[in-house]
C-alpha cells in the first residue's frame, strides 16, 4: 500500500513576529526532498529580490554539500 497522501496539512506555520497562524502556504523541505530543492532553485531564479535570491542560493549550496557528504559515506 502506498504511503503517498497527496496534499494535506502536515505543518502549522506561524508568523514569528505575531504568532499568528499562516493559512494557504506550502512547506518545502529541500534538505529531504529533491522536488523541493528543485522548486527552491526555481524560486531563487525567479524572485526579483536579489538579497533573498543570494541567501537561497547559499542555502542550496549548503544543502547540496550535505547531500554529497551523505552519499559518499
Amino acid at each position: 500500500m502506498s504511503q503517498d497522501k497527496g496534499l494535506h496539512v502536515k505543518y502549522v506555520v506561524t508568523k514569528v513576529d505575531t504568532g499568528e497562524t499562516v493559512n494557504n502556504c506550502f512547506v518545502l523541505r529541500p534538505d529531504k526532498d529533491p522536488a523541493a530543492l528543485a522548486a527552491l532553485k526555481a524560486y531563487a531564479y525567479m524572485t526579483t529580490n536579489s538579497a533573498l535570491a543570494e541567501d537561497i542560493f547559499g542555502w542550496i549550496v549548503s544543502i547540496e554539500k550535505e547531500v554529497t557528504v551523505h552519499e559518499e559515506n
